[in-house]
């Protein structure tokens, strides 16, 4: 979705109000299984000589939980108030919201903090524990 930048010689701003589909070719490749329309509100503004964009972006991105694996919604909210320079005359809207987007993907999520997965013989323990139990040196001190 191209927005023409030329349109504030003539008016005071661009106003956006829009539901933007990602295409998924974007994400692909990533941690992202699913992505929602984006919705975007905001505004465009010529100030000397930059273009002023603030907008309001929100959608929920679907990602698998960090430790059991299954598909978890995350749901995400970004404010943007950025400055283009005045020289651009359009602005691909996509490309620039993906930008945002994608600093918005957790490098780990989940809803299960603090359990972990069990099962016939294993469970998952915590460092703490390991040091303290399977360590052959502890009763040595080093002074």
């Amino acid at each position: 979705m191209q927005i023409d930048l030329m349109k504030l010689n003539y008016q005071k701003e661009i106003k956006i109000e829009e539901t933007v589909t990602i295409p998924k070719d974007f994400y692909s490749n990533m941690d992202i299984v699913d992505l929602s329309e984006v919705i975007v509100s905001g505004n465009i503004t010529l100030d000397d000589d930059n273009y002023l964009v603030k907008l309001h972006v929100s959608g929920i991105m679907s990602l698998h939980d960090s430790i059991t694996y299954d598909l978890l919604p995350y749901e995400f909210k970004i404010k943007i108030e950025e400055t283009l320079e005045k020289s651009l005359k359009t602005l691909d809207l996509i490309e620039f919201l993906w930008h945002y987007i994608v600093l918005e993907i957790p490098l780990r999520y989940t809803l299960n903090e603090g359990s972990y997965p069990s099962g016939d013989n294993y469970r998952v323990i915590s460092e703490e524990e390991y040091s303290k139990s399977n360590n052959p040196f502890n009763n040595f001190r080093i002074e």
